[in-house]
């Protein structure tokens, strides 16, 4: 395992009992009634459009809670193995006409053995699979359950005016207003902070305070090198903080141009509402990007709050109020099947944190892979430069990037979360509008990569006789015929018994 100083770790795969199948498109589809999303045509990474099914019907807001592995009756595993896929595969990508290069990886989910390999040890430009990774090792270092804090902290207060800091806790899916407990983009909201926060700012005498951001959490350069800064306006990603809006979203939408100061724009927000709930608010340095915190925190306690608040005024800092994020499998249930860079950039630095490393550019790749090793799945010779997909400077093969699949397809614990949470062919996300056709609508889970010269594609499909198959294609050429020639070639496996 190598990439940006991360030791090479040669690791086996991992095994447990398999969990995942053809159910989850039912699951997915029950859950996403009414809602698609839509990668502009996956033409170019992270852009969506967010539109209704028919009718006009405004799309349902989509659930905190992903399905869970262990809620899923366990596949067959009697169902036949495929043994003759090779003419399917060779088929499809011939008939298609496509002259570029091609990589692919297909296993038997239930047992790694490999059916088909091409190529598939040669290290790819990802695109946005590189999510698949992220989302991995997220799930193992954090936990699916995990959740992230949104926290109001007096550092001090004199004479009925205080120092407040807006800490930033890694939820870039802040809410302006009221928070939304069944939603997963606004399940926090910055107007319950504030309105809990003016509850106890005028319990302790406090009516007046100068607000600011503490983004102290990440560090290191906002902006990676290989990032192109047009892609802030176009809606890809935008200079990360862990306080954002709606993922530093102008418009709130999912397909809007970001802001460039997320967190200073959040701050704004907090401002206004703490205003709107009674307080006398000034913002401290409205045009900085950082602040660094005065002190650490002590957590807020009934006895905090008693008596006269001038009397028990004093310098220690205390949180006044929190709010918490969706859990992790439902921010990356919605990186995989919106392929968000930024939840996506923000995950890795999480990943980071939680290892022990500081949340920055260069730690995030590369503690991304330490994690997938710890987690015993095989990282081969993978580079990582970034943990959107974003840089072309990553490299990933076809056969690495199937052991996380088959990882993820046979676990037992948090990383059973990893299939469940992609797209499915025909029915929802960044595959809505493909495999609709040609019986393999709800047969495919898999994540979708698209760079101007590069298609990939990585997940599972279902054979005609009901066997799972983990499956990476790879290709780099021309992308319209790649991805006719990757989509032929995998509805050819869920169509066929090949045996």
């Amino acid at each position: 395992m190598s990439s940006s100083g991360a030791p090479k770790d040669e690791q086996g795969g991992a095994r447990g009992r398999l969990k995942v199948t053809a159910g989850v498109a039912s699951i997915l589809a029950a859950l996403l009634t009414g809602y698609a999303a839509l990668d502009a045509l996956d033409a170019v990474p992270g852009v969506l459009t967010v539109v209704p099914t028919s009718g006009g019907t405004p799309p349902p807001s989509l659930s905190g809670t992903a399905p869970r592995a262990l809620d899923i009756s366990g596949l067959d595993t009697r169902a036949p193995v495929p043994k003759k896929i090779a003419p399917v595969v060779d088929k499809a990508f011939k008939d298609s006409g496509f002259k570029g290069k091609i990589g692919t990886d297909i296993r038997d989910a239930a047992t790694g053995e490999v059916l088909y390999a091409k190529g598939e040890n040669t290290g790819r430009t990802p695109a946005s699979v590189t999510k698949v990774l992220t989302s991995a090792a997220a799930l193992g270092a954090l936990g699916a359950d995990h959740t992230f804090t949104t926290a109001a902290r007096l550092d001090s207060a004199e004479d009925g005016s205080g120092s407040l800091a807006l800490v930033g806790g890694g939820d870039v899916m802040l809410g302006k207003g009221e928070s939304k407990p069944g939603a997963v983009n606004g399940r926090a909201g910055l107007g319950t902070l504030a309105e809990n926060t003016a509850r106890e700012l005028k319990h302790r005498g406090v009516e007046k305070v100068e607000v600011y951001a503490d983004v102290s959490r990440y560090t290191g350069p906002r902006f990676s090198k290989d990032w192109d800064r047009s892609d802030i306006e176009l809606g890809f990603i935008t200079n990360l903080d862990p306080l954002m809006v709606h993922m530093g979203s102008k418009t709130g939408e999912l397909k809007a141009p970001r802001t460039p100061e997320p967190a200073r724009d959040a701050l704004r927000d907090f401002a206004d509402a703490l205003t709107k709930n009674g307080i006398e608010v000034s913002v401290r340095n409205p045009d900085a990007q950082t602040e660094q915190p005065q002190e650490e925190a002590a957590p807020l306690h009934p006895e905090d709050a008693e008596g006269d608040g001038a009397e028990q005024q004093d310098q220690t800092p205390a949180v006044l109020a929190e709010v918490q994020s969706a859990p992790v499998s439902s921010l990356v249930r919605h990186a995989l099947q919106h392929s968000d860079n930024i939840v996506s950039e923000v995950l890795g630095r999480e990943v980071a944190l939680a290892r022990g490393a500081e949340a920055s550019e260069s730690s995030a790749p590369a503690e991304v892979l330490r994690q997938l090793g710890d987690m015993d799945i095989d990282t081969g010779d993978i580079r990582l430069f970034d943990t959107s997909g974003l840089s072309y400077k990553n490299r990933i093969s076809p056969h690495d990037l199937t052991g996380v699949i088959v990882a993820a397809a046979q676990s037992d614990d948090s990383l059973s979360q990893l299939i469940p949470g992609m797209p499915v062919g025909g029915l929802n996300g960044t595959l809505i509008h493909r495999y609709g056709e040609g019986g393999a609508a709800g047969s495919v889970s898999a994540k979708t990569g698209t760079l101007a010269t590069v298609a990939s594609l990585s997940g599972t499909v279902v054979t005609a006789d009901g066997r799972l198959l983990a499956f990476s294609m790879m290709t780099e050429g021309a992308v319209g015929g790649a991805r006719e020639a990757i989509d032929a070639a995998v509805t050819g496996l869920a169509k066929c018994g090949c045996r």
